[in-house]
């Protein structure tokens, strides 16, 4: 571990990534608040915090809450937890009239080098001692347009997403660059560098803008030590390119030779044919996976036996057309195409024949437009997965995705889904988290999708109701629901279920779940889903499978297994992942569940 995320002294040792203090070795237990304070004031080394300082930087200048008691408190706590004498304090300083300054810092071991970090991107993964080190984790944050025209707005998003995608495949053994879907999220925000760090376990946040002065465009940039906030390096660049593509290329490329030591060859033809002919052309595509991504993070299953709408889908594929119809030689408009086609069918709003297809033909466009395209090979991956069931090529597929873009949060929580179905469930867990490891805020629940995966229910259970933890995305409620029942612990499946479908705006749904609990138990609720498939089968596409999930909730094989049998010849998508499936789980020893599982997937099975 990088040493300057280890601030000592004397003998405690507050580890700011974990966010832990210990002494001697054991944990000291400190709240949320003070142990903000303590990192605040132990990462500033000895230099003095007035506490408006501290206000603005805890409480973000809240008029609305008792900052000073709160800061009292919290000053207090931490003397309590460090053992130190308000009247003799050798750490926790009070400067009266002024503020506070924490004292003792014992120095860190070894000095960082924090150029050498990035210049020696293609030196051997291993310390001289044989030792692994762990990657560095950086953030580029949106870039300010500070041009005055609001149509320069597209051209920062380029920027600050293509910085992101160059630097994060340079070499991901050393540098591990945070999705843009996250990153997106602190657009604007009031948040310090350090509480976006903490957050997100960064080692590096690069942030920048975009003026303009006459004809030339100025972009600066500058790279943020996030253990002391430091600003350790920064370039201002000017060009009076006109076109936008060629400012991209310009000013990317700038960057990179100035992180890297070097750029090899390949690295420079994969940043010029990545590069976006058209910033309006990125910014629709851009704007069209916001919304996909905050539609396909639900549970499938989930979503389409209880209906839940696909809007957020609709204005993606508006978006992903928008994007195609400014540049027809856009190959990212036609990867987002091809997995708005292939979502709306995995999540139950079209058949299979009447979205896969059309979703294959668009990856292959994309491939046929930009061979080293990763969501390219992401998306004709997906196909070969979900719908062909071939998980030799789908494998393959993904790899390929991978190798071009190793930072691609999408492309690893579905290898992982891959490996977990075909039985290689410790690679699918490991692929699962380094999704949300990625992409921390989209990928929320990535990893209790992978333990229902897995068949690990009771682990989600006790995970995400553990204290503190009960504040969670749709996707977590959607999966307590499958865990809470699998359980048998049904009260608590009707819960999760209702808090799902609220989060989700189906408050009408929620009421009558509730309703129906209420007068006849789960029973009655699982009679109800099933009542309500069958007539809704009548009225738009449901897909067989759902119906077969219901009867075998309801312990009824016979039709069950028609069901199943109506699914495996339509090709339903989920059924790649039959074996996963807890409904069906008390039948899967029988020959006739054995006999349609041979004709779902398996080569990639090691």
């Amino acid at each position: 571990m990088p040493t300057d995320r280890i601030i000592r002294f004397a003998d405690f040792e507050l580890d700011v990534e974990r966010y832990q203090l210990r002494r001697s070795g054991v944990d000291v237990r400190l709240e949320r608040l003070p142990m903000d304070l303590l990192i605040l004031l132990a990462s500033r080394r000895g230099e003095l915090l007035t506490r408006a300082d501290i206000v603005d930087r805890l409480w973000a200048g809240s008029p609305f809450r008792d900052t000073d008691n709160g800061l009292n408190t919290a000053i207090r706590k931490i003397r309590i937890a460090l053992a130190d004498d308000p009247a003799a304090p050798r750490h926790l300083i009070t400067v009266k009239g002024k503020g506070y300054r924490f004292d003792g810092i014992l120095p860190a071991p070894l000095e960082a080098h924090d150029a050498a970090t990035f210049a020696a991107h293609d030196a051997p993964a291993a310390s001289e001692a044989g030792q692994a080190q762990r990657a560095v984790r950086m953030l580029v944050l949106p870039f300010a347009n500070l041009t005055g025209d609001a149509s320069q707005e597209s051209l920062c998003s380029a920027l600050a997403d293509e910085i992101s995608v160059t630097l994060g495949a340079l070499n991901p053994e050393r540098l591990l660059t945070i999705a843009r879907t996250t990153a997106g999220r602190y657009r604007a925000t009031q948040k310090s560098i350090g509480e976006i760090a903490r957050e997100l376990k960064l080692d590096y946040v690069l942030e920048g803008s975009l003026a303009r002065a006459g004809a030339q465009t100025r972009i600066l940039t500058r790279l943020i030590r996030c253990a002391d906030e430091v600003q350790i390096w920064s370039r201002a660049h000017e060009s009076a390119t006109q076109g936008a593509l060629d400012m991209l290329k310009e000013a990317v490329a700038a960057l990179a030779e100035d992180l890297a030591s070097t750029l090899s060859e390949q690295q420079r033809t994969r940043l010029a044919r990545r590069l976006p002919v058209d910033p309006a052309a990125h910014d629709a595509y851009v704007r069209g996976r916001f919304f996909w991504y905050r539609r396909v993070h639900f549970e499938a299953g989930f979503s389409a036996h209880h209906g839940i709408d696909g809007e957020d889908f609709v204005r993606s594929r508006t978006y992903f057309e928008a994007a195609l119809e400014r540049d027809p030689s856009y190959a990212l408009g036609y990867t987002g195409l091809s997995n708005y086609y292939g979502s709306t069918v995995v999540h139950g709003f079209i058949a299979p024949d009447d979205g896969w297809p059309v979703a294959r033909a668009l990856a292959e466009s994309a491939l046929e437009l930009d061979p080293d395209l990763p969501e390219a090979h992401h998306a004709l991956a997906a196909v070969r997965y979900f719908y062909d069931w071939d998980w030799g090529h789908a494998e393959a597929g993904f790899q390929e995705a991978l190798r071009r873009n190793p930072s691609y949060p999408e492309a690893h929580r579905l290898y992982a889904r891959l490996l977990v179905a075909a039985g290689r469930r410790a690679e699918g867990d490991a692929a699962m988290e380094r999704a949300e490891r990625i992409d921390p805020l989209a990928f929320q629940g990535s990893r209790a999708f992978g333990l229902v995966m897995s068949g690990r229910h009771a682990d989600v259970v006790n995970e995400y109701l553990a204290p503190g933890h009960m504040d969670h995305p749709p996707l977590v409620y959607q999966l307590l629901a499958t865990a809470f029942e699998v359980k048998k612990l049904y009260a608590q499946a009707v819960e999760a279920t209702v808090e799902a479908l609220e989060r989700c705006n189906q408050h009408a749904r929620a009421t009558t779940i509730r309703v129906q609990w209420e007068a006849g138990g789960y029973d009655a609720v699982l009679r109800w889903y099933l009542e309500d498939l069958l007539a809704r089968r009548h009225s738009r596409y449901t897909s067989p499978l759902l119906i077969a999930e219901a009867y075998a909730r309801l312990a009824q094989p016979d039709e069950m297994f028609h069901w199943l049998e109506t699914a495996l010849a339509e090709r339903s998508s989920r059924l790649c992942e039959l074996r996963t499936n807890p409904w069906f789980a008390p039948w899967r020893p029988t020959g006739r569940m054995r006999l349609i599982e041979k004709h779902i997937g398996g080569d990639a099975t090691r």
